[in-house]
């Protein structure tokens, strides 16, 4: 299977750019394509797509921070508090031409939070987060306690693939 894959990151704070996560906007696109390929590439080889020769795939990513993520929070989830993640999927995807799976968000300062509750790095923080949003755009869910169990196997088994820590 070959994947094409897109992604386009829009930086709603400038504050993603600071030396504790990335330096320069290169480096973020770089990041969350590597993460981003290796989750679809994982998914793909064990879903519905695995016999497919090719598939095409774009993702958004917004980084932005508490306020704004708590503004879609409660618009979209009557959730009135800022979060780490959130992911608004395409439920057309296999029907769309263009092959968009959906926007993941999230936020500088709630990923700075748990890194340092977690005591990894903050990039190691991000890119699980970035893993995760991308699992929720592609179905995963964690409501029951089966759901999380599906969700975090599949999540362990790419953070360790690619040596992110996670707590």
């Amino acid at each position: 299977m070959r994947l094409n894959h897109q992604i386009n990151v829009f930086l709603i704070n400038d504050k993603w750019l600071d030396k504790n996560f990335f330096n320069t906007k290169k480096k973020i696109d770089k990041f969350i394509y590597m993460l981003s390929a290796a989750t679809l590439k994982r998914f793909f080889s064990i879903s519905k797509y695995k016999n497919s020769k090719k598939l095409k795939t774009k993702i958004n990513f917004i980084l932005a921070d508490d306020k704004f993520l708590k503004k879609l929070n409660t618009n979209f989830l009557n959730k009135k508090k800022a979060t780490n993640v959130l992911s608004f999927s395409n439920d057309n995807f296999s029907k769309n031409k263009d092959n968009f799976l959906g926007e993941v968000f999230l936020s500088y300062e709630t990923c700075l939070k748990e890194a340092i509750k977690f005591k990894i790095p903050n990039k190691d923080r991000v890119g699980h987060l970035i893993v995760h949003g991308i699992l929720h755009l592609l179905g995963y869910d964690h409501k029951t306690k089966l759901e999380e169990k599906k969700m975090e196997d599949i999540e362990s088994k790419i953070l360790n693939s690619l040596n992110i820590n996670y707590y």
